[in-house]
């Protein structure tokens, strides 16, 4: 069963935590930025992925946001449009939804 796909984004303050933080979603994720990862996760995936986030947080000083990746009516591109073929070898995108 394909897994929907999230976007999954922190700013942490402390370089120590922000290592862990990094580690733990590099090891499930695919890197967008520094910061920012895409996930293929069910729901339940998701939740357990988030707590676990959650207690690598200051949340006096982090912040964590964990958002569904769609695309919904009314969005939109700006630029040149052109064909897109994703190619990857990569195994944490398979079964993504796109």
């Amino acid at each position: 069963m394909p897994k929907p796909l999230w976007l999954i984004g922190y700013d942490i303050a402390c370089p120590k935590r922000l290592r862990k933080m990094q580690r733990r979603c590099a090891s499930q994720g695919w890197a967008l930025q520094k910061s920012l990862f895409l996930f293929a996760l069910t729901v339940p995936e998701r939740q357990a992925l988030c707590r676990e986030l959650q207690r690598l947080i200051d949340p006096q000083e982090d912040r964590l946001l964990c958002l569904p990746f769609d695309t919904p009516p009314g969005s939109f591109h700006l630029g040149p449009r052109s064909d897109y073929l994703l190619i990857h070898t990569d195994p944490r995108l398979n079964d993504f939804v796109f």
